[in-house]
C-alpha cells in the first residue's frame, strides 16, 4: 500500500482520507492491460469526481459482484 504525503491540518476532509487509507484492509495490486481511450476516460471521470483510478476501479468491481450476487 501507497500512502500518500501527509495532508496539512487545514483540511480534515483529507486528513480523514489520509487516516482511512493508512488504516485501510491488507491490498493487492491488480494489473491488467486496458485501451489507452478508456484509461484517457478514467482519468478525466476521476479528476471530475475528486478521487483517483483506483476508487473508480474498486467501486466497478464491488458493483460487478454486487450484481453477480
Amino acid at each position: 500500500m501507497t500512502l500518500h504525503s501527509r495532508p496539512s491540518r487545514r483540511n480534515s476532509e483529507q486528513r480523514d482520507a489520509f487516516v482511512n487509507q493508512a488504516a485501510a484492509a491488507e491490498t493487492s495490486q491488480l494489473h491488467c492491460l486496458i485501451p489507452t481511450d478508456l484509461h484517457r476516460q478514467l482519468r478525466v471521470k476521476a479528476a471530475m469526481e475528486d478521487t483517483n483510478v483506483t476508487a473508480l476501479v474498486i467501486t466497478a468491481i464491488e458493483d460487478f459482484l454486487a450484481a453477480r450476487g
